[in-house]
């Protein structure tokens, strides 16, 4: 039966998602000998994910997705092309991880490639907030998302670079314009107990510096910041740029490397519950930053959804 309450899909060619080979080379130095001999260790001790299906009757006949090994912290993912239920050819292959944090979304958005093999969904994560992520089962997933459902969603990000925040970072902001608007902004609001009005522009346009202070320069103060910026380029916005604290910090093994598994603040808006994802590194310049610290960077942002919230 076709799902009549789907969500907006955009189809874009396969190339505009970029190359997985990048992603690899985030676990290995040479991704070209280490990648096949890992992928055919994940088939000796292969699982096969059902992700919201319910039954093998619910999972594509054209598509294996199969992960492994089997236990290992980290999942080496194969998307199979399937003829006669016989495995003719790998779609594509990429790396993930599970986290132990969840968080309810709509899925409203799904930009897929042309091949239908993989994807970035548009996630509404609550209050008007919207986090953009590779998804990780959608071989299994694709057919069965419905823009009224709730999913529970981890998101889990592997780390291309990462930096602490110092301590007091400041932006002074001196040009007129700026600083009017900046002051008329919090003004306004004040004077609305916080909710911005529907003639908010106009209220802007009308205001005036009552006082010397009024047009002195403005220090934004952003060593406390919780920002998330994702990717500019369609089908590319899993690749994101954040800065958030550190609220967990642990470790995972996996190939006889030593991964630092950060639990970071991504999404951190006032009144509603702080949205976290697990970033995972084995780089030993990012292995030493603290619960607590502020940090940012940039990531590879990647959803698994297994179940309804």
């Amino acid at each position: 039966m076709k799902n009549q309450n789907r969500p907006e899909i955009i189809t874009i060619e396969d190339q505009n998602f970029g190359s997985h080979i990048e992603h690899w080379s985030l676990l290995t130095d040479q991704p070209a000998s280490d990648v096949p001999k890992w992928l055919g260790q994940a088939l000796d001790q292969p699982i096969m994910p059902m992700g919201l299906c319910t039954a093998e009757c619910d999972m594509d006949a054209t598509t294996w997705l199969i992960q492994g090994p089997n236990k290992a912290s980290v999942q080496l993912s194969q998307v199979i092309a399937v003829e006669n239920n016989k495995p003719k050819a790998v779609k594509t292959a990429f790396p993930c991880f599970d986290s132990p944090y969840k968080v309810t979304a709509k899925v409203e958005r799904i930009i897929r490639c042309t091949t239908n093999t993989q994807a970035v969904l548009q996630l509404n994560v609550g209050g008007n907030s919207v986090v953009y992520a590779f998804d990780n089962l959608y071989s299994v997933n694709s057919a069965h998302y419905d823009k009224a459902q709730n999913y529970a969603v981890q998101l889990n990000a592997w780390a291309y670079q990462l930096e602490a925040v110092a301590e007091q970072e400041q932006l002074v902001v001196d040009d007129p314009a700026s600083i009017k608007h900046h002051r008329a902004l919090n003004d306004i609001l004040a004077q609305h107990n916080g909710v911005a009005p529907e003639n908010l522009q106009d209220l802007l346009d009308a205001w005036e510096p009552q006082s010397e202070d009024d047009k002195a320069p403005v220090t934004v103060n952003f060593s406390k910041m919780v920002a998330y910026l994702y990717g500019e380029t369609l089908g590319q916005e899993d690749e994101a740029w954040f800065q958030g604290s550190i609220v967990g910090k642990t470790e995972m093994q996996f190939m006889q490397q030593s991964y630092t598994l950060y639990d970071v603040t991504l999404i951190h808006e006032e009144n509603q519950p702080a949205v976290l994802m697990r970033i995972a590194t084995r780089d030993a310049n990012f292995k030493d930053f603290q619960i607590g610290q502020f940090i940012r960077g940039n990531v590879w942002l990647q959803a698994n959804i297994y179940s309804k919230a």
